[in-house]
């Protein structure tokens, strides 16, 4: 399998887990911040998720712009739907 795929199923296992656990940031009681905290705990997930990611393949084996597309489109987007599933109930 491709390093890009690889980081791909990666990035999108993570954004599925922290997607879920933004939820609980989300209706946690922050009133007006509740959105800008939620974005900020996923965007701190994103760099842990590319953090360990970088671990395990090693620093050199992607560049910046290969991260992006292979590891934050699919964190985001699956983050984003099941965060909107389990705040409606789904999950």
């Amino acid at each position: 399998m491709e390093l890009d795929a690889k980081v791909t199923i990666i990035h999108a296992v993570f954004g599925a887990v922290f997607g879920y656990l933004t939820n609980y940031v989300y209706t946690y009681g922050l009133g007006i911040f509740s959105g800008i905290s939620s974005f900020v705990f996923m965007f701190i997930a994103l760099l842990i998720t590319g953090h360990i990611t970088a671990f395990i393949f090693g620093k050199e084996s992607m560049n910046q712009k290969d991260w992006l597309g292979s590891g934050l489109v699919p964190f985001f987007f699956i983050g984003m739907v099941f965060w909107v599933m389990s705040y409606n109930g789904v999950l």
